[in-house]
């Protein structure tokens, strides 16, 4: 109970006898009081101008205003100060004076209800307003955390922008007022500058050709108020005072919260229609002495070709780090790159030296391995998983533990190519990672074993089966905005599992189902599997969407159309909502029915993605489609940091798009080097592994997104 030693009360109406007999009653109590007296609301507005009273006591009476007039004036004017009816007789409880807002209803003739109720009050009102502060204490307690976790996510952005700046091939400066605030290596590098103290602060112009002077202010003009990048070619000169002339692009930034404009230089492409010898493919160590991509890919080709040793066994393994992009956020940069640098020799140190290492990702190895057999193979695949889960890094104190989910394939002679291999290593991996983590899962190769037999009536079979069975399930893979856009979209994935329980590829799947027929059944199990899980989806939000495929064998398909609408009317869902993918190559061979497909889907609201787009189709045909979407195909950007071809291609997708006002995708981004190119290049979405793996539930939380957009912006 709140002891009250002094009281200021206010009566509301009533005469003097009245307010000084409840006063009377209150000092008998053991109360010192102090109290006024009003009549009106002006009288009430003025003297709560001059002090806050304890309790308002309301006096019923004739010639003052009503009471739900002055319980509105209090919960509008002041804090919680509790408002008490005083009734001229004996009052029970008055349901009209409740209802208006007093807290309670006391009587004259009862002085024990009067100090008892007016001490009820005050203590709840105590109570309510220590409720109050204790309430904004927490949120101001919550709101402080908030804010140092943004504080310290955005020193982990800055540093990680300032990485894949520095690493960038392309040469790019920062330019605030006509002055030089920033310039990466390759900038420094290009014009001869030993250090970029050395150019900060400096004039641009003094850099440029006086005859470009005029031309650079209006660029500089034009991409701010345009909001987009423009690229011209101006001179510049070097250190040395030698003159280049080169196309230079411009586009608007912020940078240390700077409005800014960003100068890129794009490293020079490689000829198109040229390959890389595979003499000439970079085989120095990408990081911490690991290979990269595109040596370790020729390293597979390399032994398609030629099989190892007669009696061994050669498999490739795929490492991916648990969780390892959370543990980045709580530890910061320095101190991840110290802990895969130190996996990385466990890696090496687990495996012969003949035995290859590379690191494809952020988070991802992947090893080339012989061994005299399958056993053997596991055993040390095994052996690497306990190893890393039993590794510690110490950094400045920090202790930085984590585990990994590995998938093995044994290479055979179904495997048509590297990719090939990498795709059941990468498929067993996804299925490790997706039952829990912690976990070595081994693909298996029965159903390649079946899809090179002519299996004949025996194929249908087998499909039926696994339908009857519902051996089937979706995964889900976020795709998000490089450029800001809200929005939440997904690509929904089929996962297929043989008899034994092992998931397999499915492509293989699809491509045993497409021999017998049956490839639009299956389509129609995954778009109403995927449509029942977006209407749930909807309940939450309903700013969701989902990219799912269709074969050719659907886009035949003349009833497609309407079971679609069906569908999507019973579970009440709008059209837009669904983002039907069509590969490239479908509609290179079947342009009238691909075409008929797109205006009859179009007509219940759905929206059109072409994917595994390289260019290959004629302008004039796509310029005559609807298309929403141009989702670039992966090996153009999973090579993208290592082959200007595959740059010259993506930028020449992206220019298209930007003709047509079609939203480019580029999917498999798997490392940041990707992430920021696709971002210097326009990209207006990306999805792959470095935002995060397939999953079974649709659970990404897009709030990373908007991180993704800030780093590679910056």
């Amino acid at each position: 109970m709140i002891d009250y030693e002094n009281l200021h009360l206010l009566f509301v109406g009533g005469s003097g006898e009245k307010a000084q007999s409840c006063t009377d009653m209150l000092e008998t109590a053991g109360y010192a009081v102090q109290f006024d007296q009003v009549q009106g609301i002006k009288d009430l507005e003025a003297l709560f101008d001059k002090t806050d009273p304890d309790i308002v006591l309301y006096v019923e009476g004739a010639k003052i205003p009503e009471l739900g007039t002055v319980s509105a004036w209090l919960v509008e004017h002041t804090a919680d100060i509790p408002l008490v009816v005083v009734a001229s007789e004996h009052a029970t409880g008055s349901p009209v004076a409740m209802q208006s807002g007093a807290a309670a209803v006391v009587s004259l003739d009862r002085p024990e209800g009067l100090v008892s109720t007016v001490r009820k009050a005050l203590d709840a009102a105590a109570l309510n307003r220590r409720i109050c502060q204790l309430e904004e204490a927490v949120e101001t307690i919550t709101l402080q955390q908030r804010i140092d976790q943004l504080e310290k996510s955005l020193q982990e952005k800055e540093k990680d922008c300032t990485n894949l700046l520095n690493n960038s091939p392309d040469a790019i400066a920062c330019i605030y007022n006509g002055h030089y605030l920033y310039a990466n290596p390759a900038y420094l590098n290009r014009f001869g500058i030993d250090d970029l103290a050395e150019l900060e602060g400096t004039s641009l112009l003094e850099r440029v050709n006086p005859d470009d002077h005029a031309s650079l202010e209006g660029l500089l003009h034009s991409c701010h108020d345009a909001g987009d990048a423009v690229a011209e070619k101006i001179g510049l000169t070097d250190n040395k005072g030698r003159f280049h002339r080169t196309s230079v692009e411009f586009a608007p930034v912020r940078h240390e919260n700077k409005r800014c404009t960003r100068m890129t230089i794009r490293a020079p492409a490689q000829a198109a229609g040229t390959e890389l010898a595979p003499e000439t493919i970079p085989g120095e160590q990408q990081f911490a002495g690991a290979y990269n991509r595109q040596f370790f890919m020729q390293i597979i080709e390399d032994s398609l070709k030629a099989p190892g040793k007669a009696g061994m066994y050669q498999t490739v393994t795929y490492v991916l780090l648990d969780d390892f992009r959370a543990i980045r956020e709580n530890y910061g940069i320095y101190a991840c790159d110290q802990a895969i640098k130190n996996i990385t020799a466990l890696i090496q140190d687990n495996y012969d030296k003949e035995d290859t290492v590379a690191q494809f990702g952020d988070y991802v190895f992947v090893i080339l391995n012989s061994s005299e057999n399958e056993e053997r193979a596991y055993q040390l695949t095994e052996s690497l998983r306990k190893k890393i889960k039993k590794h510690v890094t110490v950094v400045s104190g920090q202790i930085i533990q984590t585990t990994c989910s590995i998938g093995m394939c044994v290479i055979n002679e179904h495997m048509k190519n590297a990719q090939d291999v990498l795709s059941r290593a990468d498929l067993a991996c996804e299925v490790a990672r997706s039952s829990g983590g912690n976990l070595v899962h081994v693909h298996s190769t029965a159903i390649d074993e079946q899809i090179d037999k002519d299996l004949g009536p025996q194929s249908d079979a087998i499909i039926r089966k696994t339908l009857d069975d519902e051996r089937l399930y979706l995964v889900y893979q976020p795709i998000v905005s490089l450029n800001g856009k809200t929005g939440i979209c997904y690509e929904v994935l089929l996962r297929v599992v043989d008899e034994n329980g092992h998931v397999i590829l499915p492509g293989q799947f699809i491509s045993l189902a497409g021999k017998t027929g049956m490839s639009a059944e299956i389509d129609r199990w995954v778009i109403n599997s995927a449509i029942k899980s977006l209407a749930e989806e909807h309940h939450m939000d309903s700013d969701i969407s989902y990219f799912i495929k269709v074969s050719g064998a659907t886009l035949s398909d003349e009833k497609f159309p309407a079971w679609l609408d069906q569908q999507l009317k019973e579970q009440k869902l709008k059209g837009s909502a669904v983002v039907l993918e069509i590969p490239e190559a479908a509609v290179l061979r079947n342009p009238d029915i691909t075409t008929s497909f797109i205006t009859a889907v179009r007509e219940i609201g759905c929206r059109i993605a072409i994917e595994h787009f390289r260019y290959a189709s004629p302008k004039q045909q796509l310029l005559e489609l609807a298309i929403d979407f141009l989702k670039i195909d992966g090996p153009l950007i999973e090579d993208l940091a290592y082959s200007s071809e595959n740059q010259a291609r993506v930028r020449s997708v992206v220019d298209f798009a930007r003709t047509t006002k079609t939203q480019c995708i580029a999917e498999r981004v798997d490392d940041a080097s990707s992430l920021v190119t696709l971002w210097q290049y326009n990209v207006d979405y990306i999805q792959g592994n470095f935002v995060r793996e397939p999953g079974k539930e649709p659970d990404y939380d897009f709030k990373d997104a908007i991180a993704l957009h800030s780093l590679a912006e910056t």
